[in-house]
């Protein structure tokens, strides 16, 4: 089992916004929810709009330096690796069936 607990000490939001922010990484796939059972891999929560990873760091005093514009490439590559990322799940759920 693993979860995603967000603090907002030191992720740096407000405690009001702790549950968005959690629903933040799955909208964005950053924290892809899925369950594997008998090797068979089925993601429980599909985003209706998967949004860009920068809009839960955004949220994020912690990855503030991640929008300054020398890093605009390394936002991309994140960006990218989640996205394929993201691809395989789908891949090993739709193999798994």
């Amino acid at each position: 089992l693993n979860i995603l607990a967000p603090c907002p000490r030191g992720w740096r939001h407000s405690s009001e916004e702790t549950m968005s922010v959690a629903k933040l990484a799955a909208d964005t796939c950053y924290w892809p929810l899925y369950e594997v059972d008998n090797g068979k891999t089925t993601v429980t929560y599909k985003p209706r709009e998967k949004l860009p990873v920068a809009e839960w760091f955004k949220r994020q005093g912690r990855f503030r330096h991640l929008f300054r514009p020398a890093n605009t490439e390394l936002l991309e590559e994140i960006q990218a690796k989640i996205d394929q990322e993201w691809e395989l799940l789908l891949k090993a759920e739709a193999q798994s069936a």
